[in-house]
Formats: C-alpha cells, structure tokens, sequence
C-alpha cells in the first residue's frame, strides 16, 4: 500500500495544533482540504482518529497511537526545514501555571521579545498536566522535582517559597525547628495538589500521616486562610510580603531550600531540539537563574 505523506503530515499538524482551520492556515489550504485528508487518513486505516463535537476536535485512542508513532519523525523534518530554510520565524506554545505566569514568566517574556523578535511564544494558563504527546502544548513548566517518566526536563530557576503560618496557630501548636515539624499541622496544598508532597519529599521527610487542608487554586485565598489560621503554606514571597509587614503572618520555618525542587521546563525530547525551543529554554534559564 503506497503511504501518502502529505496525508499523515496533515494528520500530524492538525494533531499538534488541535483544530482544523488552525492546520489550514498553517498549510495554506482550505478546510475542506484538510478534512478531506483526514477522512482518507482514517479510511486506509480503518480507525477514527479525531473525536469531533460542537466544542472541536480530540485525538482518539487510535489517533494517539498514530501520532506517537510518526510524531517525533515529523517534528524532526520541522525542526530541520526550519534550521535551514525558515525566515519567517516560529511560535513555540507554552502551558504553566498561572502564579508562574504572573510572578516570573511575564516580564521575562517581554525581554525575550525584544532579544527574538523572530520567535513567537503562546501561553496558556492552566494547572493541570497536559499531554505532551497528543495536545498542541511544546513545552510545559512545571515546579516539582524534574521526574517525568517519557519526557525531558530542563533545570529552570529555583525561587525559595517562604513557609509560612499565622503568629496565633504557632503559639498554639509549638514552633517548628525541623521539617518534619510540619506534620503537626494542617498543610493548605497549591492549585496542583502536589507542592507540600514534593517539598516534603525533598526534605526527606516520611508524609503518609500528613493532614491537608482546603484546596483554594489561588495563591490570595490560600494566604486569607493562612491568616485566619487554617494551616501551614508554601507560598511566593509576592504573595505574602504584606502580610508578614503586618505581622499577619511570620516565617514558620528556615530549612535549606532544595535545589531540585525548582521549575521545570518539560518537553519531549524532539521537541528540545528544534531551535526556537532551544532558544527559549536557554533565555529562561539564563534569564530567571
């Protein structure tokens, strides 16, 4: 059976861009055109590979499949016709966290504009962990530990979060010397869930019995309810300086902040190597460390 290449490469956009129209005008054709393509794409394979609906397109089991298996061989053909024939520049699409987003990514977003302004950078701002393989995301950052089976992570910065705690829930649960110290409180977790099961983790501290508060998916609510004593946080000091000027809050604790647990700029491997990539990782790390 011939295997027709402009078929699979449209697959292949319209699975990293994640809509149609957006393939379209990345190809210079019409909708038409790439729907047309994909209908012969599922046909000689005998499988849907896109879900459609009012609110778009998702890959399918099988068009997941698919794309991993030609997806790293495509991005690399991209990545060399852009090396070398490329003036037009490139976009590379970004997901991180809102407080990221806010606290540090901004600013120096707009200094790297001015240092490439051939290179086009998208964000979007959500926290919960995308799917490198099949969604049209390039590059995630991402704060924990760096460990992301399948995927490469590139050491960011490591801003220390402040562990802090009201004046009022200190006196009356003891004051804490150790890490382990904060087992005797209530740990209120970022938007992800995941950060006091990280730092913990990096601390070297053993959290099976550690008792967690309230969720709040922002780092303002998080720091009210730290003031009205609901438990422990590890926060950005953008969030809590006027709290701790106040002496609203105080620093629980003065550990030796780990290194590793820093943010991360995570990828799949083909993805690091096209240019554009390259030189944004490279700018962040310069940039914010």
């Amino acid at each position: 059976m011939a295997i027709r290449i402009q078929d699979l490469y449209t697959f292949h956009v319209v699975a990293r861009t994640g809509a149609m129209q957006d393939a379209a005008h990345e190809l210079g054709v019409t909708p038409g055109a790439i729907s047309q393509r994909i209908r012969a794409v599922e046909e000689r394979h005998g499988l849907r590979l896109f879900d459609r609906s009012k609110h778009g397109i998702t890959l399918t089991a099988a068009g997941r499949a698919l794309h991993s298996d030609i997806g790293a061989a495509f991005s690399k053909i991209e990545a060399a016709h852009e090396q070398h024939f490329s003036t037009f520049g490139d976009t590379v699409r970004v997901n991180t966290s809102a407080t990221f987003a806010h606290s540090m990514l901004v600013s120096s977003l707009g200094r790297f504009a001015d240092a490439h302004p051939k290179i086009t950078v998208s964000v979007e701002t959500d926290d919960r962990l995308v799917d490198l393989k099949s969604e049209p995301v390039d590059l995630a950052i991402r704060h924990g530990l760096g460990r992301y089976p399948g995927l490469r992570s590139e050491w960011l910065c490591s801003p220390e979060l402040i562990l802090v705690a009201s004046p009022a829930l200190l006196e009356q649960h003891g004051p804490l010397t150790k890490p382990a110290d904060c087992l005797r409180y209530r740990l209120l977790p970022d938007a992800t869930g995941k950060d006091w099961s990280i730092w913990l983790e990096a601390q070297n501290v053993e959290a099976t019995n550690a008792l967690y508060g309230t969720q709040y998916g922002n780092d303002f609510l998080t720091v009210k309810a730290v003031i009205e004593g609901q438990g422990l946080a590890l926060l950005n000091d953008i969030y809590v300086k006027e709290g701790l000027a106040s002496a609203q809050l105080v620093r629980a604790l003065d550990a030796v902040w780990p290194t590793e647990f820093a943010y991360y700029a995570v990828a799949l491997q083909e993805t690091f190597e096209r240019p554009s990539v390259r030189s944004f990782v490279k700018w962040l790390k310069d940039d914010m460390g």
